[in-house]
């Protein structure tokens, strides 16, 4: 073998470094999707503790002050004004849309921890098949050279990296939006109990 081009690594280690780059488009994708989904869901517990009471008096400006209060709360709070009946069929029913909204928020999420996990393996693995072609080469050309195991060497180490590179974005925001997801439910629960309490006054 002698020069040893780029070309020719990626030619060697292509359906590793395929799968990879699969991997990171899946990636790249869910990142983009959930950061524009999550901009849109914004809970302000604060904000939304002064404005429901005059949500639940039904008075002539209610109407304005619920469209003020933004998903996912604003369906909560319709689907616990439209409940009625016992304490026991509000929680219910605000319950079964916090769980509605909860597996909106999740949806695609565990694909970003599936990448962050399973990618380093694939990259480690065109890493031993580089390896082994290494090995393979020396074994050919009886002795061994730089020349002899660039090829495997270099597939090796293209493909641990490119392993890395996809992994290490997927698991930051894999991160980032579990942890948006939990403070999201504790604010919905919040919320939620704020409501009960003054539909049971009422």
């Amino acid at each position: 073998m002698n020069a040893f081009t780029l070309k020719e690594m990626f030619l060697l280690g292509w359906p590793i470094l395929s799968v990879l780059l699969i991997c990171s488009i899946i990636s790249i994708a869910v990142i983009l999707e959930r950061w524009v989904y999550f901009r849109k869901k914004k809970i302000n517990v604060k904000d939304f503790l002064d404005k429901i009471p005059k949500v639940i008096s039904g008075g002539k400006d209610s109407g304005a002050v619920a469209a003020t209060l933004g998903e996912p709360m604003l369906t909560i709070t319709r689907s616990a004004l439209s409940a009625g009946g016992s304490k026991s069929g509000l929680e219910l029913s605000m319950d079964r849309s916090i769980r509605m909204e909860i597996a909106e928020m999740e949806k695609f999420v565990p694909l970003l921890g599936t990448v962050a996990g399973a990618a380093p393996f694939i990259g480690l693995l065109g890493t031993v098949i580089g390896i082994i072609r290494s090995f393979k080469s020396i074994a050919v050309a009886g002795g061994g050279g730089p020349q002899i195991v660039a090829g495997g060497i270099s597939e090796a180490l293209v493909a641990t990296a490119l392993g890395l590179f996809v992994a290490i974005p997927a698991l930051i925001f894999y991160n980032y939006y579990s942890t948006k997801i939990r403070r999201l439910t504790e604010s919905m629960e919040i919320c939620a109990d704020e409501i009960a309490e003054l539909l049971t006054r009422k």
